[in-house]
């Protein structure tokens, strides 16, 4: 049996985003922007889905994870109005995704932001806004590829 430990609940998604990485000392720009998906987000975190992580010799996830003073920005446009938020975030995990032809990376990242402040409190508000048709547009893509 496996227990979820996610400190909040999560929500499926399929938000477009840019990632860019920044060094925390020089408070500058060293990589990016990566464009991406965020697939699910919580309060805490995100599953993201990227195309690409490298750029020259840097690698979104092995470089931020190698020098602690750098991290992630992701750029969120959430629709409908598409309000935009800034969210730092630094890389736990990476994996492969494939489906068919479809060759990406799935990122998870931790938020560095109080979950509970209000920035966090207006993206969830502003999220939940046709939060469901999105999820079940990214749940018809996954699924009718997994019938056929």
């Amino acid at each position: 049996m496996i227990t979820d430990l996610r400190q909040s609940k999560r929500y499926t998604d399929f938000l477009p985003i840019s990632v860019s990485a920044k060094s925390g000392i020089k408070n500058s720009f060293v990589a990016g922007p990566f464009s991406g998906r965020i697939v699910d987000i919580s309060r805490h975190g995100a599953c993201l889905l990227m195309t690409q992580v490298m750029s020259k010799s840097f690698h979104i996830f092995h470089s931020t994870k190698e020098d602690n003073s750098l991290f992630l920005e992701l750029y969120i446009n959430v629709p409908p109005d598409l309000v935009a938020f800034v969210v730092p975030a630094r890389p736990v995990w990476m994996n492969t995704f494939n489906m068919e032809d479809i060759r990406a990376f799935k990122l998870g990242v931790d938020f560095l932001m109080n979950p509970d402040g209000e920035k966090m409190k207006h993206l969830e508000r502003i999220m939940g806004q046709k939060q469901k048709q999105r999820e079940e547009n990214w749940k018809s893509m996954t699924m009718a590829k997994k019938i056929e």
